[in-house]
């Protein structure tokens, strides 16, 4: 009842923020806007929520058509523009949440510029190459996502990616490197898991904290030779996959 009332600001409708959406009808919030200015394209149908007949639509503007049919107590909201511009023309007042989607540098940027004015609650989500690992960022109003006006994602990330494996967010590119939506569900279940929580206010008075699902030894060494899990994310090796979370360094 509660989470009826309320309004999430999802930037990026991809292979994470599509399903994310679903979920959080499915899950009874009232209000959501999605921002995405991208159309489907045919490589984006294994990874997204989508399928071949919305191909050359917005994806925004027919996720939006999709869960709204589907799940009347939710209203969702499109803007068919890059996450940069709607930030630029709209505050974050009465916005009970953001999830930022997107991977963008730029993004996180100005929505922390966006959080100082109208402070809310933040999840940043997402994954590393091949889902190798995938995480969400919980930061409660008042707590930025940039440290001395750095951006942590690389450094909070579970492996040092060679150059050689391609990096563009969001995965929806076919260019990215390869990932299958078995293996992208482990992220959307972590990231959406973590946005409930995040909008019932179960970190409102916490720190900033990450919580990562990481893939252990194995599963790096199928898919890139030379790959090594980080020291803070050495637990995992052993494991076909693991959950930790800490508090953001």
């Amino acid at each position: 009842e509660n989470r009826q009332g309320l309004h999430v600001l999802v930037l990026g409708a991809g292979a994470l923020g599509s399903p994310v959406v679903d979920h959080l009808a499915k899950a009874g919030v009232g209000f959501v806007t999605i921002v995405d200015a991208e159309s489907l394209t045919p490589p984006n149908i294994g990874r997204h929520l989508l399928g071949t007949e919305s191909i050359g639509k917005a994806k925004a503007t027919v996720l939006a058509q999709r869960v709204n049919a589907g799940y009347p107590a939710t209203l969702v909201t499109p803007h068919t523009m890059t996450a940069e511009d709607w930030l630029s023309r709209h505050t974050l007042e009465g916005v009970d949440a953001v999830l930022d989607l997107t991977g963008e540098p730029d993004v996180r940027r100005r929505i922390d510029r966006a959080r100082h004015v109208s402070p809310c609650p933040l999840l940043i989500g997402w994954m590393e190459p091949y889902v190798a690992a995938a995480h969400a960022c919980v930061l409660p109003a008042g707590v930025p996502w940039l440290q001395c006006n750095q951006d942590r994602l690389t450094e909070l990330e579970a492996v040092t990616w060679p150059p050689e494996v391609i990096r563009l967010e969001p995965g929806c590119s076919s260019r990215f490197q390869s990932y299958t939506a078995a293996a992208a569900a482990h992220a959307v279940a972590l990231i959406t898991e973590q946005a409930i929580n995040l909008i019932d206010g179960a970190d409102k008075d916490a720190e900033g904290r990450l919580v990562s699902w990481v893939r252990g030894q194995r599963y790096l060494d199928r898919h890139w030779p030379g790959l090594a899990l980080k020291e803070w994310a050495k637990a995992a090796e052993p494991h076909d996959g693991l959950l930790l979370s800490r508090t953001l360094p």
